[in-house]
């Protein structure tokens, strides 16, 4: 995926980085699968974030 298309895609992310978030922290390796996920998701969320809900 390379961006998020619609409000239903964002949903799924934001639940699945809520889902992400406790296995995550500042000691996890860069390499760790779940660090590599939560960072890619992140950063789709946060482009979505931008377009839509910009202020």
């Amino acid at each position: 995926m390379t961006k998020i298309d619609n409000e239903e895609q964002y949903n799924a992310l934001m639940q699945r980085l809520e889902t992400l978030l406790p296995l995550v922290n500042d000691s996890t390796p860069t390499t760790d699968p779940n660090y590599i996920e939560f960072e890619m998701l992140g950063n789709l969320v946060a482009d979505y974030e931008e377009a839509h809900y910009s202020l």
